[in-house]
């Protein structure tokens, strides 16, 4: 008697509780692309080896059908930062996936040579990275990723990325510069 008195009160319980999947939904706030390039996170992230990176900022003239001008026509954001004379340093582009304008780039993305990967510790919905030159070769350059994070489109492009590996600091920063408003 008293196993299957504890056994329905188990049973209680456990139905009660539901799936969870309210909980979650209700802990994931939204994620907004940055307002202003120069309170992100990416100069940071930078290497040691570029020394004093600034904010470039660039008057932006996308001709349609770029990924640019998706970006900024969905109010979204392009940020550079680096050493200008030296040309080096890295454009990120944020903006929110409305209409699914992530996944509608990925035919181009592809037709382009970028493949979809799994970013080394990043939890990215998806992600597509166009890199050129042999993986133990040393003129091998990583020049954009392209992920979904939470809602939101980022693109990271640098001009000194050898590796996926040592573009995460810098996929994470752009990951750390979104808000919630």
């Amino acid at each position: 008697m008293r196993k299957s008195a504890l056994a329905l009160v188990l049973t209680l319980l456990l139905t009660s509780c539901g799936s969870g999947a309210e909980e979650v939904a209700s802990t994931q706030q939204k994620l907004y692309v940055p307002s202003d390039c120069t309170k992100t996170q990416i100069l940071a992230a930078f290497p040691e080896s570029i020394p004093n990176p600034k904010f470039i900022d660039t008057p932006w003239e996308p001709a349609e059908g770029t990924d640019l001008f998706e970006t900024l026509s969905r109010g979204g954001i392009a940020c550079s930062y680096g050493i200008q004379t030296a040309e080096i340093g890295a454009t990120i582009l944020w903006a929110p996936n409305d209409d699914g304008v992530f996944e509608s780039r990925i035919p181009e993305w592809t037709n382009f040579g970028q493949v979809k990967m799994d970013l080394p510790g990043v939890d990215e919905e998806s992600a597509y990275v166009l890199s050129e030159g042999d993986e133990n070769s040393v003129e091998r350059h990583v020049w954009a990723i392209n992920l979904l994070f939470k809602g939101v489109w980022i693109q990271v492009n640098a001009t000194y990325l050898q590796t996926v590996e040592e573009a995460i600091p810098l996929v994470q920063a752009a990951i750390d510069s979104l808000t919630s408003k």
